[in-house]
């Protein structure tokens, strides 16, 4: 070979070619899955040219001799093996495109994923490690100085890798956005982000947000209109629609409280669903409404209310859920629960903060987005406060990670119990202290709270594999999509029709439906026939509106995916099962210990 190569001990080579190997199907680990269910077709060929492709161009960069190619690359390969192999092990499913910019659009919230999945993420890194090591060990390649058809790429290194690069983001762009399953993860993030990068450069400017659309008829039905967006509550395991829920401490309000039961969630992911509901988006064409409808904010002032934010997951000004400078600058009031608070502390505190607005003779209308119940769903509530046990153990470093035991840990039903307790103490914890600070002292006669969440949990109930809980790309599990629906008031006027619309449209509620309901609650005018807006929750709703979506975001003619929350009898089975699951297995451990057959 030449240069180093050529003076190199064999044993050198071979080492270093069985680091890169182990490497590659190490941080690979659903290739042969892949290669199984693509079978011996003309595909098959394609797939394993990519393959081909990548493993030269990475053996070109691992036996050169140029040290900054090498650290760059192993730099970014570390991180696209990282990222796609903890996906990977987590889920177990391939990460797409779309899974990818989903991922990117949550960055910041990735401190929720220690303690939740640090064994999987410690061995993505483990890894990668190796080949970043594996690739930056010697022997080493000097570039030829013989002009031939290598010259170049033996002398570019670095240029080289974007090869592969290029035709995983070709494939993508000929697959509508697929296709890139099982392909080396060194080089699918680099592809993923190229072509979301060449996106971004190449689209045309955002356009103009329409201005409103309805006329508003003079009055305003209520002086405090409050929007409670719970994070991450399944609306099947809560007191409102379940007998054994959890208590959320809703229930004593008696005729003050309207519960539509279970409803569905406009996506199955925290910023789709939070943006969707904000700019009223819907189920024709979301995607365009994103871009060009009004945001409630600008409804809300119209209307002669103050508009005011309390959010209770960021701090220092960070925006999520697809909010930017342009929508804060709609915000009268943007406020965010500190680091000066611990996370069982920061609902308690938001709803002190509504309180404080709710007690003002001055119109307001509010938009809570509370911190909820993500996981890690140990230290987010005090453990004084434990209602549901055995939970999952919480560890010493941080109150916000526990041991990491979830649905690929959970060989038993005790094991499968103990999150969904955690999760349980999680909710009773947060809810009911969020609505007795919120409601103290306030008048309800003037005040409209309507309460929902932006989507469910998946607790794998069916057995199904992997430990998302949320945010599936493609076919989703019914529970990503189930979440409670409710408003609180005292109106002497609206409160009967509230409760009457409850009634008739109990369980057929969507987060679709909640836009043109605040417009309607604020005081405007109904809509035009045919002008672009979802049906509010005061009319007669249809049986077939309780879908969610879980493919959002879809590009190159793929379509979305559309995902039901499940017929009318399977809406309560949820907590149901695992209640069911949990009392099969303490009889079978009471009979074993009694020496029972």
């Amino acid at each position: 070979m030449g240069g180093w190569v050529s003076r190199a001990p064999a044993a050198w080579i071979a080492v270093k070619l069985v680091l890169i190997g182990a490497c590659l199907l190490g941080t690979n680990r659903l290739l042969a899955e892949r290669v199984a269910h693509i079978g011996l077709q003309p595909g098959l060929a394609v797939f394993a040219a990519v393959w081909l492709l990548c493993i030269v161009t990475m053996l070109v960069l691992a036996f050169h001799a140029r040290t900054p190619a090498r650290v760059v690359w192993s730099a970014i390969f570390f991180l696209g093996s990282t990222f796609t192999l903890s996906h990977a092990l987590i889920v177990s499913r391939h990460l797409g495109l779309i899974e990818f910019e989903q991922l990117l659009g949550l960055i910041g919230f990735a401190h929720n994923l220690k303690g939740f999945h640090d064994a999987q993420i410690l061995q993505a890194v483990a890894w990668s490690a190796l080949g970043v090591i594996a690739i930056n060990l010697p022997p080493w390649l000097a570039p030829p100085n013989s002009p031939s058809l290598l010259r170049w790429p033996q002398r570019n290194p670095g240029l080289l890798q974007l090869l592969p690069v290029v035709a995983i983001g070709a494939i993508l762009y000929l697959r509508g956005g697929e296709g890139s399953n099982g392909f080396p993860g060194q080089y699918t993030t680099a592809a993923f982000a190229g072509v979301l990068g060449a996106e971004k450069v190449l689209a045309p400017p955002a356009p103009e947000r329409e201005d409103i659309a309805l006329p508003h008829l003079g009055q305003r039905p209520f002086r405090h209109i409050v929007l409670v967006m719970d994070e991450s509550v399944r609306g099947d395991y809560v007191d409102l629609n379940v007998e054994d829920g959890v208590e959320t401490g809703l229930r004593p309000l008696g005729t003050a409280l309207a519960n539509f039961g279970i409803a569905a969630s406009t996506a199955n992911c925290s910023a789709t669903s939070n943006a969707s509901v904000r700019y009223g988006v819907t189920r024709d064409s979301y995607l365009k409404d994103l871009q060009l409808n009004p945001s409630f904010w600008r409804y809300a002032a119209r209307a002669g209310y103050r508009t005011v934010y309390i959010d209770a997951q960021r701090h220092d000004g960070k925006l999520q859920n697809f909010m930017d400078p342009r929508e804060v600058g709609e915000i009268d009031e943007f406020v965010q629960v500190g680091t000066a608070f611990a996370p069982d502390a920061k609902d308690i505190e938001a709803g002190r903060l509504l309180n404080r607005v709710l007690l003002r003779d001055r119109p307001s209308f509010t938009y809570v987005n509370k911190m909820g119940c993500h996981f890690p769903y140990e230290g987010k509530y005090p453990t004084a406060n434990t209602l549901y046990s055995p939970t999952m153990s919480r560890a010493f470093v941080s109150k916000e990670t526990d041991d990491g035991s979830g649905y690929r840990q959970a060989e038993n039903a005790e094991q499968r119990w103990r999150q969904v307790n955690s999760y349980r103490n999680c909710l009773a914890w947060n809810t009911r202290g969020f609505f007795r600070e919120a409601l103290a002292n306030v008048d309800l006669s003037d005040t409209l709270i309507v309460y929902t969440a932006d989507h469910g949990q998946n607790f794998h109930e069916d057995g199904s594999p992997g430990e998302q809980t949320h945010c599936t790309i493609g076919t989703a599990s019914p529970g990503e999509g189930r979440i409670p629906l409710a408003t609180i008031t005292r109106n002497a006027e609206l409160s009967p029709l509230l409760r009457d619309a409850a009634r008739r449209n109990h369980d057929r509620g969507s987060a679709f439906n909640v836009y043109p309901t605040l417009l309607a609650l604020m005081g405007y005018g109904p809509p035009a026939a045919g002008a672009n807006f979802e049906a509010d929750l005061l009319g007669t709703l249809p049986e077939d509106n309780t879908r969610f979506l879980s493919t959002y975001f879809v590009r190159f003619g793929r379509e979305p995916v559309w995902n039901s929350i499940g017929r009318t009898t399977q809406l309560r089975d949820g907590l149901q099962r695992v209640l069911a699951d949990d009392r099969h297995a303490s009889s079978e451990d009471s009979g074993a210990a009694s020496g029972a057959p």
